[in-house]
């Protein structure tokens, strides 16, 4: 196989590097700033205030992760064989995002679903199991995204 030429390996790297540190920008952001409010908040507030972050990121991450992940494969199949170190990151760095997509299919949108038919002045008796659900899943999916960025981010740097 003919090894890529220096700007495909640029471009590739720059699209995956890009798109981790969106996507996990956007799930710590949300760590960092909703997440410690949502205890306080009043089933109504806290519906309210979900749906409309559902609808304001679901297209936003709808195209951030799944671009995450095939940049980051881009960058797994550009790596230079002979580099043991940047192909062991660059496998963290897809592995991290893919994880996060796999956990927001499985987990995290059933339960957007759910909440987006709620009624924000009736919402079920058991919101605050569901609430804690999802901010379980969504505390291990940025995890996970952390740490593929960190491992893309290594990938691609220059050997020491």
């Amino acid at each position: 196989m003919r090894r890529p030429t220096v700007q495909v390996r640029t471009m590739v790297r720059v699209a995956a590097v890009a798109s981790s540190v969106l996507s996990s920008g956007v799930l710590f952001g949300t760590v960092a700033s909703l997440s410690p409010s949502k205890r306080d908040f009043n089933s109504s507030t806290y519906v309210t205030v979900q749906q409309a972050t559902i609808r304001n990121l679901r297209p936003v991450m709808g195209s951030l992760l799944p671009t995450s992940v095939l940049a980051n494969l881009a960058v797994l199949v550009t790596t230079d064989r002979a580099d043991a170190r940047a192909g062991r990151n660059a496998i963290t760095g897809l592995l991290g995002p893919l994880a996060a997509l796999l956990l927001t299919a499985r987990f995290e949108l059933p339960i957007n679903s759910q909440v987006l038919a709620w009624d924000p002045a009736h919402p079920p008796a058991d919101w605050t199991a569901t609430r804690d659900r999802w901010e379980t899943v969504h505390l291990i999916r940025t995890a996970a995204a952390l740490i593929g960025l960190a491992g893309t981010l290594d990938a691609i740097a220059p050997a020491p």
